[in-house]
């Protein structure tokens, strides 16, 4: 088998964004806290209940109406920036009940997540890690910016186990590289290592029996997503690692298919990462550019014509396994 870093073969690169997980279920970023709410309920323990406080506190809501609520991704944003500013939001919320908010924010989008991926189809990840079965590993790679482990599990489901690009050395099955990491990785703070979870269980973290670092015996794991924020941060290590092995595979791209992602311009670092790659390329020829969306849309198609010419090709049909 043909080493899958290193190597100047072209390649196939599939970007995963949210569109791809909402073809089988899960929540958008627009619709997501109104999602929540329906699947976690207004009990479901004191730290989502501190979390629909705060959104019908700040926003001067009804409680359970999110639908009237900012997207998540802003709500997000501006927890980061009054904490970034050391500056609190009303009476209700200075900077140290903001920091709890910020913590609560992160599980309740873990253990969403979790509950749409128990209620999803699986259908169109399935079909398409199925046409990838019968390609050699070398030909292609996985991009993605989710949390939840439709992608991974199609690919186990198909026989193909992916390398995850944490480890030095690369494992036999293709590259998925979670550049907002993942549901099902768990991050030890003492060393930095990403221990990966045969489940999601970044909602359950930090205490999940019997899950341990494996370098250091630390049994005190964190959940290792990047939040949906204006302000993210992607210093950790492994995570650096990851973004390098990303470079590397746009650099080899022959062709880059967008699914269901729109490269939102709060995701500047992506932009940059796609942007380096295509500027620094292995091959004098331009890579093919598709996006596949799940309906017409105008800025979808300013966006990427403006960003990388007029021969994009634009599929309206909705993510359903297009290899």
């Amino acid at each position: 088998m043909q080493a899958k870093t290193g190597q100047t073969k072209r390649m196939d690169v599939y970007i995963f964004g949210a569109g791809a997980s909402a073809a089988e279920g899960a929540p958008t970023t627009r619709d997501f806290l109104a999602r929540a709410y329906e699947y976690l309920g207004p009990a479901f323990d004191a730290r989502t209940a501190n979390v629909w406080r705060f959104l019908a506190g700040v926003f001067e809501v009804e409680l359970a109406a999110f639908d009237q609520v900012p997207p998540v991704d802003e709500v997000i944003s501006l927890v980061d920036w009054c904490l970034h500013t050391d500056q609190g939001l009303g009476p209700a919320y200075p900077p140290a009940a903001l920091s709890q908010v910020r913590r609560d924010l992160e599980l309740l989008l873990c253990r969403t997540l979790d509950a749409a991926v128990d209620r999803g189809t699986h259908g169109a990840h399935a079909r398409f890690a199925q046409g990838l079965a019968g390609r050699s590993v070398g030909e292609y790679a996985l991009l993605s910016l989710n949390y939840d482990t439709l992608v991974d599990d199609a690919l186990l489901s198909a026989g193909l186990r992916p390398d995850y690009g944490l480890e030095p050395s690369p494992a036999d099955g293709p590259l998925l590289l979670k550049l907002h990491g993942s549901l099902n990785w768990a991050h030890c703070p003492a060393c930095d290592r990403i221990e990966v979870a045969c489940e999601q269980v970044a909602h359950l973290l930090p205490r999940v029996a019997g899950l341990v670092c494996s370098r250091c015996g630390n049994a005190h794991l964190a959940g290792m997503i990047i939040s949906p924020t204006w302000l993210k941060r992607y210093s950790l290590p492994p995570l650096v690692r990851v973004f390098d092995q990303a470079l590397g595979v746009i650099r080899r791209a022959r062709r880059i298919v967008f699914v269901g992602y729109s490269l939102p311009p709060a995701d500047v670092a992506i932009h940059q990462l796609i942007r380096r790659g295509l500027l620094t390329r292995t091959h004098r020829e331009r890579p093919e550019i598709e996006v596949i969306n799940h309906r017409p849309s105008a800025t979808v198609v300013e966006r990427f014509t403006r960003l990388f010419g007029v021969d994009v090709r634009f599929d309206f049909t909705g993510f359903q396994g297009q290899v």
